[in-house]
């Protein structure tokens, strides 16, 4: 072999798994970003199971479940991270709550969160770049039609629009993005006029935004559709709704996992959980619409996903417990995503996001 070697080109990718009292934690690997093969480096064992990953700058947001049921338990903890150091700078719990999603605006003087299972949403002040503490609290009334999901209100993930004007919150349990005004202290008012419904028994999980911010799709857990919407200046216009998979060829329960959208704009691509597949749609750049290309099997359960270097799709399958990398190939024509047959073994692994370059 030589007593030299070609480096590698890589970026880091933080994932965090539920696994059980061995492997659960955060997981910290190389994606070589020239084949797309996964290289494990790092575990950081965790009492709790990590529900979601946010990063801002050198700092890496993680929402726990509470695991022991103790009122400090759970909650937003925040890490300052280097290369693949992951040190706790602060964390924010709240009576044991169990945050779904969490976001941090730009400034870093406030980070938000959702509580799945009360139907809240947070407002967490941060000091000298520490998160601190719970200084508000909103709660989601309603319900929607499925007995089993959607008994009461369920936010699920929270987010600014792209020019900066509201916070949004996609409301599993009521099939509401439900749209804050942000004011003095970070504080969140209800905007009930740019608000929207969708459809009965669709479960909005997540809403994503093209690069230019002027369409929106909403990804719907239950009715395992995606909606398209046009965006400006607050408002939401309906454009069209499409199912995440061939609902024809698969009859068997399904839930819709991720989506994420490449950095170009012109591919979006969602996950399905129970089909066991990432579906890959065309992005129309004038009307924001998608077309269905074609889907590729994964392991079982696929929940997240990452686009790194708009060429490599990370997923996650929780219940399959793996990592796999998957190519994008534009201007190929049987299609545009490629197995690398790449993967990594990782107990549960439900959530990534990549860090900081090397």
């Amino acid at each position: 072999m030589g007593l030299f070697f070609k480096k590698r080109n890589v970026k880091p990718i933080f994932v965090g798994s539920y696994g059980n009292n061995m492997t659960r934690g955060m997981y910290v690997f190389h994606l070589d970003i020239d084949n797309g093969e996964i290289l494990k480096k790092k575990f950081y064992k965790s009492l709790a199971n990590p529900t979601a990953l946010f990063k801002r700058e050198r700092f890496i947001y993680v929402c726990y479940k509470n695991h022991t049921g103790k009122k400090t338990d759970g909650g937003l903890w925040q890490y300052a991270t280097m290369d693949l150091q992951f040190g706790l700078a602060g964390k924010a719990t709240c009576q044991g709550k169990t945050y779904m999603s969490c976001f941090v605006n730009e400034n870093r003087d406030f980070a938000y969160a959702v509580d799945y299972y009360n139907g809240e949403v947070v407002t967490i002040a941060i000091l000298k770049q520490k998160i601190v503490k719970v200084t508000q609290t909103i709660k989601h009334e309603g319900h929607g039609p499925d007995p089993k999901r959607q008994s009461e209100a369920h936010p699920h993930f929270i987010e600014q629009t792209p020019d900066q004007q509201r916070m949004f919150v996609c409301d599993l349990g009521t099939d509401e993005v439900v749209l804050y005004k942000i004011g003095e202290k970070g504080r969140l008012e209800r905007d009930e006029e740019n608000s929207f419904q969708l459809a009965p028994g669709s479960g909005p999980k997540k809403m994503i935004f093209t690069p230019d911010g002027k369409y929106a799709y909403v990804l719907n857990e239950l009715s395992n559709t995606v909606c398209v919407y046009s965006y400006q200046d607050c408002q939401f216009t309906f454009i069209q709704e499409i199912d995440t998979y061939p609902k024809d060829e698969y009859t068997k329960e399904s839930l819709a996992g991720d989506i994420v959208i490449s950095e170009k704009g012109d591919y979006l691509f969602v996950s399905n959980r129970g089909h066991d597949s990432v579906a890959a749609f065309e992005v129309d750049s004038s009307t924001g619409k998608l077309t269905y290309i074609e889907y590729l099997d994964t392991d079982e359960k696929p929940r997240a996903m990452i686009l790194v270097n708009d060429r490599w799709l990370v997923v996650a399958s929780q219940l399959g417990g793996t990592l796999e990398s998957f190519e994008l190939k534009r201007n190929e024509s049987k299609g545009v995503l490629y197995e690398t047959h790449f993967s990594y073994m990782v107990g549960e692994p439900v959530c990534l996001i990549e860090g900081r370059g090397l």
